[in-house]
């Protein structure tokens, strides 16, 4: 009997890679069709597991050992990249993460004997930190961007004048990116003044759940920015009626009624930014402004978190603890003028 269930089991054969470059490729392909990740995310892993192909690509995964990495990771670090500067710390330990996660992967399907990247240490990655407007910075920023809208508004630029407006409600509200381009007219109570954010434009385009549960929820805008949302709906509206293009129900959006992309909005970003002496200012960092700017003026940690989408208010208080100092200054100012004023 033993026999004969030997012999009509299915040929269970263990999956082989040829070379490290088809290990990285098939980990990647796993992952997109399993819907591990975003189709992007897979991709964007598999091409940092790669750098690593001149020196290892071509070879059968159980035949690269610990040398050939370190010696990868110290020229990538040296002389990698387009102009042969060397690649970023961060960038190297992104690499040394997704080659390490292919071969567990292999390993996990018995098609790997053993993970060489264990072996050399992870670099370790030195972030730029994060930079924050001050108050007259922030208000000059804001100034141009109104000045700018309205100008892309006179000159019919509906997408130009839709980044203008995505520049205003990020400083104004703290909303990432993705969440911003995900906005429609339908998020948007003009009686109330709330935007509610219940979904996020991800990288590959796709809408999706905003980065964490706490991301959904409901934020006050003042009542400069509502003007701004209502005129632009009454504007957009008005042109796309005009030039027959189907309506919007998209906040941002192009001249054909269509959400633009969030690459050509960094393209744009970027330029403007340079141009206007708000070099090398990342888009991102206008969160971080609004957050700094309300807990430097005595907001609760609490209603920060709140408006950030944090899940926990531990986690506002570790990205901006640097504001504290600046919180507490304006609060000693603030009872210093009251309890020491002259009648």
């Amino acid at each position: 009997m033993q026999k004969m269930d030997d012999e009509t089991a299915p040929n269970v054969r263990e999956k082989t890679f040829g070379t490290y470059g088809e290990l990285v490729a098939t980990w990647a392909q796993e992952r997109e069709l399993l819907r591990e990740v975003a189709p992007c995310t897979a991709r964007k892993s598999a091409q940092k597991a790669m750098l690593f192909g001149r020196w290892i690509g071509t070879l059968v995964p159980d035949e690269v050992d610990s040398r050939q990495i370190t010696l990868a990771l110290c020229e990538l670090g040296r002389s990698g990249g387009r102009k042969g500067t060397g690649l970023s710390s961060a960038t190297l330990r992104a690499a040394h993460l997704a080659g390490s996660q292919a071969y567990s992967w292999g390993i996990s399907l018995g098609a790997v004997s053993s993970n060489p990247f264990s072996k050399v240490p992870r670099p370790k990655a030195n972030y730029r930190q994060s930079r924050f407007l001050t108050m007259p910075q922030a208000t000059k920023l804001t100034k141009l961007m109104v000045d700018n809208f309205k100008r892309e508004i006179t000159k019919g630029n509906m997408r130009r004048a839709s980044f203008s407006l995505a520049v205003c409600i990020a400083l104004s509200t703290g909303l990432r990116r993705g969440e911003i381009f995900a906005l429609t007219w339908d998020d948007f109570d003009e009686g109330v003044f709330r935007l509610s954010i219940a979904k996020a434009v991800k990288a590959d385009g796709i809408i999706g759940a905003p980065k964490t549960a706490s991301g959904i929820r409901s934020v006050a805008v003042g009542y400069s920015l509502s003007n701004l949302l209502a005129e632009f709906k009454e504007w957009q509206r008005s042109q796309l009626l005009n030039t027959e293009a189907p309506l919007s129900r998209s906040i941002l959006c192009d001249s054909d009624g269509s959400r633009p992309s969030m690459d050509s909005f960094e393209h744009w970003w970027r330029k403007w930014a340079d141009r206007n002496g708000f070099e090398k200012l990342r888009f991102h960092e206008l969160r971080h402004t609004h957050a700094t700017l309300l807990i430097s003026r005595g907001v609760d940690i609490k209603t920060v978190q709140m408006r950030l989408g944090h899940s926990s208010a531990d986690i506002t208080m570790s990205c901006y603890a640097h504001a504290i100092p600046l919180s507490d200054g304006a609060a000693a100012i603030s009872l210093d003028s009251t309890l020491f004023c002259e009648e």
